[in-house]
């Protein structure tokens, strides 16, 4: 065998090149009337309410918030209200979202502040009445008055919220279809960048 000849060994395992998928810091996806992601997410500069394209160097209609999911089985140890915010705690998972919302939504999100103070309000004259008054038909109105203060209290906090996770993946809902079809196609003209992985773990 002469030297500048190239020998090969026919025990050596063979050499394999595969594609894997490089994750992109703040991406989604779309399926359905849900937005996936992972910890980070990045959403496209238009309103998530009604789908309206809005300019990208308009910062005053950009928010940033953490979104939080627990799994919904703690919720029956609301009686232990203790024992609730630890658990609460212990398994909350965080999201940081970064999405856009036009004025005249976020007008009428703030909106539901002032209903959610209102409720409050009825609510602690409704206990106040029934206290003094002794009468028990009262509390259905400490029951209505309180359940219209949670609702505009979600309603305020934002449109996007937390449905489902699991296996580090976000399911979030709230956006209407326009912004779910716009951030669809979006993600269309966006290409992934891949990454070949040489057998020994490198990159190629």
């Amino acid at each position: 065998m002469t030297s500048d000849q190239t020998s090969t060994n026919p025990f050596a395992s063979p050499s394999t090149v595969g594609e894997s998928i490089k994750v992109v810091p703040g991406s989604y996806e779309i399926q359905g009337e849900r937005i996936l992601g992972t910890d980070k997410i990045i959403l496209p500069h238009a309103c998530v309410k009604c789908g309206e394209v809005l300019p990208e160097h308009d910062g005053s209609t950009r928010r940033k918030k953490d979104l939080y999911w627990v799994h919904p089985a703690i919720f029956f140890l609301v009686i232990q209200m203790l024992i609730f915010l630890i658990v609460y705690l212990v398994t909350r998972r965080k999201c940081r979202v970064e999405y856009s919302i036009c004025r005249d939504c976020n007008a009428k999100q703030r909106i539901n502040i002032v209903y959610c103070l209102i409720s409050l309000g009825v609510f602690i004259g409704m206990i106040a009445l029934m206290v003094n008054l002794e009468n028990s038909w009262l509390a259905l109105g400490v029951v209505f008055s309180f359940v219209a203060m949670v609702t505009f209290a979600i309603r305020a906090n934002g449109p996007l919220t937390v449905k489902a996770y699991k296996k580090g993946e976000f399911q979030l809902r709230g956006a209407s279809p326009a912004f779910l079809q716009f951030a669809e196609n979006c993600t269309d003209t966006q290409a992934i960048p891949a990454v070949v992985v040489a057998e020994d773990g490198r990159l190629v």
